[in-house]
């Protein structure tokens, strides 16, 4: 016979988030992985919109521009379901060319409309998610970003706290850094979080005897999944992933000049024992970001589904469009195994 509290179990619904900027789903992915359900994406690309929808079919996509959505629109849309997680990484650069506006102010950028439907959704937590530059931006007025962003979450009630991880240290085969806004509500009284802010613990290290001292009482720490676990054999490596004598000389050059000016190191290749370098959203135009190497004339870039790979998509995931826009989407998602992290370190504390 099932008991009650196993009927409870049983009957209990999955916590519900609503992804904004969406993009190709990674983050999603990532919490579904950890146990929640999507209720809404929002991307304003639609190739992206599209490859969402693919992949998280019970989800509802809108394929429009966050700052034409109210927030009447997204609680119709939601009919009364109660959003436990808002998740998303709103660029925080300026998109106003009006008048004086500092592009630099978060506060004159797409940020806002995140803040506003997570005011508007009234969620126990939001994860935000941004790049590690963020940390040290100014705007116009010597104001430092986050601390805009912790004033204008405080406005609609929420307490939040930020940490830069690293997705190599959470079982990603790619060193990929970035920083992660969690919010809860805040106590009124106390003006301290309600729901605890807990960021999550590493499984993995570079080396794992340097850190052999420091897990106690913790699982023993794995060691760094290298890019080698997900790249194909040169044998079965498509033919068209491969470049040109022309480009690889190309390269060669551009790297003793960028080395010479003091600009960065030109091509980054691929250790198959260690993680990849980070894959971007420029990745499709020459690679350059992560080459695999054979020989100084066997070069390639990496397929679509290796990109995938590192950035920890499932295997069976879908993407729409041309191979730049995949790419792109690749490039710009939160990798799914470090989204699945953060939602495990969120899912035990959710009202």
């Amino acid at each position: 016979r099932t008991s009650i509290r196993e009927l409870s179990i049983m009957t209990k619904r999955p916590p519900q988030i609503v992804d904004l900027f969406s993009g190709a789903g990674g983050m999603s992915t990532g919490f579904e992985m950890a146990g929640f359900e999507v209720a809404l994406g929002i991307e304003h690309i639609e190739k992206f919109s599209q490859t969402f929808a693919k992949n998280h079919p019970n989800a509802i996509t809108l394929n429009k521009d966050i700052t034409e959505v109210s927030e009447e629109e997204v609680l119709k849309l939601l009919d009364g379901k109660k959003i436990d997680v808002v998740i998303g990484g709103p660029p925080c650069q300026g998109f106003s060319g009006a008048g004086r506006r500092d592009p630099r102010d978060p506060r004159n950028s797409l940020f806002m409309d995140f803040v506003r439907i997570v005011g508007a959704l009234n969620p126990t937590y939001f994860v935000m998610e941004n790049v590690p530059g963020i940390l040290n931006m100014r705007n116009a007025n010597d104001e430092l970003v986050v601390e805009i962003i912790r004033e204008e979450f405080k406005k609609i009630g929420y307490f939040v706290k930020w940490n830069k991880l690293m997705s190599a240290d959470y079982g990603v085969p790619q060193k990929r850094r970035r920083v992660i806004f969690i919010g809860s509500k805040m106590d009124s009284k106390s003006g301290l979080p309600k729901s605890p802010l807990v960021f999550p613990k590493p499984t993995h290290a570079s080396n794992v005897e340097d850190f052999g001292s420091l897990d106690v009482g913790l699982p023993k720490l794995k060691k760094w999944v290298g890019a080698g676990t997900v790249l194909l054999s040169k044998e079965d490596a498509p033919e068209n992933s491969f470049h040109t004598q022309k480009m690889i000389d190309g390269f060669r050059r551009r790297k003793e000049r960028n080395k010479a000016n003091g600009k960065g190191f030109g091509w980054q290749i691929i250790d198959p024992e260690k993680p990849c370098y980070t894959i971007s959203a420029r990745y499709w135009k020459d690679g350059s970001d992560a080459l695999v190497m054979y020989s100084d004339s066997e070069v390639r870039m990496l397929t679509h589904g290796e990109a995938a790979a590192i950035q920890t998509f499932p295997k069976d995931y879908q993407f729409v469009g041309s191979s730049r826009d995949v790419y792109t989407q690749i490039g710009n998602a939160v990798p799914c195994l470090l989204a699945k992290a953060i939602a495990k370190s969120i899912i035990p504390n959710l009202e």
